[in-house]
């Protein structure tokens, strides 16, 4: 069984008490493209009637209540899971992957398949999924360096239209994700702008250059870039129109932190900036994008203690802090951010697993729930999520619990849009198992359901 080596490094612990902010680095290098004026990337808001204030409108697209055309349906009836797949051999070869599409039974948290992409997609290494707000189209990253098998073709991202009747979806375009192994992607609450933040390799690729008459060895590694992907009005991804490269700095870990990494990027609530984790060069970036933009700005950043490899990053819905985790260390920062300005202050770090387990543990997700009232973290190793209680006036947490989840190294886990169930992506043991979450004590209990996934990355949720 081919195993995610992302990160296979021994954990470290015990995160400074203070970030250092350099605001000395050299300046963002960035590859803009300006958007073609004559295309609609504003999409179906503009239809909406202008009666609408913004914060309405904002809370409708949150609640899956926006249609593509004038107005307001009911609530969805029925409920689907989409799973993205890695292949079974390295990243895009061997067959294996692609999207499975499952139906939700709300009634015992149980996935029935339903579909699966066809055989043209068993090759693309379905790592991340995003849903549209209106629950119309579906965005996937195919996580590879070659894409459409071009050597040095970059990753891909990979745009779907859901089908209103029985969820199924059908492919619409695929542009490349400006740069290698995209690892993440997310879309605004518009549903106007698509981000994914690009990884990269580990490998370096080897150059001989001349110093002084002296041949030497050069070593360069793939950018780690985030950037910026319009969408059309029909669900179709836009080229690029624009890149933040992070600086090339690299951290402790002898392979994979010789050089920036961007494994995640994050709308905040008021969908006014981004955050982006770089766990190669242990830093949490910021930049802003102001309201129909398509550019970065004011970027932004923090640095962490050497070797936390910070990874994924969750906001809490209502108050003013973000939580992130960190993959090497084995715990989660919580942030409190300005909005105003989008800087960051640590409130707490703490451990995602017990004080005596000794064995390597690498993190992957982390999510708030729909309550606000408790964090979830997954451990790959320690094969686990630890739950927290959060304590919404000053942002710290409180371990309540360290659940199994039932399988092998947990890549990924999400809730369903009530929050009444969560499904875990057990990569290693090819399952998605569901627990049910008690809202007012936040505790796990296992449904007894599972479901069948090679090697599941990622599951996100579809009401149509």
């Amino acid at each position: 069984m081919h195993k995610d080596t992302r990160g296979d490094q021994r954990a470290y612990a015990n995160p400074a008490e203070q970030y250092a902010e350099n605001s000395d680095r050299p300046a963002l290098r960035r590859y803009t493209r300006k958007p073609n004026q004559n295309k609609a990337y504003k999409g179906i808001r503009e239809t909406m009637n202008n009666d609408l204030t913004r914060r309405e409108f904002v809370a409708l697209v949150t609640a899956g209540a926006v249609t593509a055309s004038t107005g307001i349906r009911a609530q969805a009836e029925t409920l689907f899971a989409y799973v993205g797949s890695w292949t079974q051999g390295p990243f895009g070869i061997g067959g294996g992957g692609g999207i499975t599409i499952f139906s939700v039974d709300m009634t015992d948290g149980s996935l029935t398949r339903i579909g699966h992409t066809g055989p043209e997609f068993e090759n693309m290494n379905a790592g991340y999924l995003a849903v549209s707000p209106d629950n119309r189209f579906l965005y996937a990253t195919n996580e590879i360096k070659n894409l459409h098998g071009e050597f040095g073709g970059g990753g891909g991202l990979v745009s779907f239209a859901i089908d209103p009747d029985d969820g199924s979806i059908t492919h619409l375009n695929t542009v490349q994700s400006m740069g290698v192994n995209p690892a993440y992607v997310t879309i605004d609450a518009t549903g106007t702008r698509v981000l994914t933040s690009n990884h990269g390799n580990y490998d370096p690729v080897v150059r001989v250059t001349e110093v002084n008459g002296v041949p030497q060895i050069e070593k360069l590694y793939d950018d780690g870039t985030v950037a910026i992907f319009p969408v059309n009005d029909d669900g179709t991804l836009a080229p690029a129109t624009d890149v933040a490269v992070l600086e090339r700095v690299s951290s402790v870990d002898p392979v994979a932190q010789q050089s920036a990494h961007a494994h995640s990027v994050n709308f905040d609530p008021s969908n006014s900036f981004v955050l982006v984790c770089d766990k190669g060069g242990d830093r949490i970036y910021t930049y802003r994008i102001d309201p129909g933009s398509y550019t970065f700005a004011d970027e932004k950043f923090i640095e962490t203690e050497r070797g936390l490899s910070p990874r994924h990053s969750v906001f809490h819905p209502t108050a003013p802090f973000v939580f992130v985790i960190n993959e090497r260390a084995s715990t989660i920062l919580s942030l409190e951010y300005e909005l105003a300005t989008h800087e960051l202050r640590q409130v707490q770090s703490i451990a995602t697993i017990p004080a005596d387990f000794a064995a390597r543990n690498t993190t992957a997700d982390i999510r708030v729930h729909p309550n606000g009232r408790f964090l979830y973290g997954s451990n790959r190793g320690h094969d686990s999520i630890a739950v927290y209680e959060i304590d919404e006036s000053a942002g710290t947490l409180e371990l309540l619990d360290i659940v199994s989840t039932l399988g092998q190294t947990p890549r990924n886990f999400n809730f369903d849009p009530s929050g009444r169930f969560i499904f875990v992506c057990n990569q290693g043991t090819n399952s998605v198992v569901s627990f049910e979450v008690d809202p007012d004590d936040g505790s796990l209990t296992a449904t007894g359901a599972e479901a069948g996934a090679l090697k599941p990355a990622c599951i996100k949720f579809a009401s149509v």
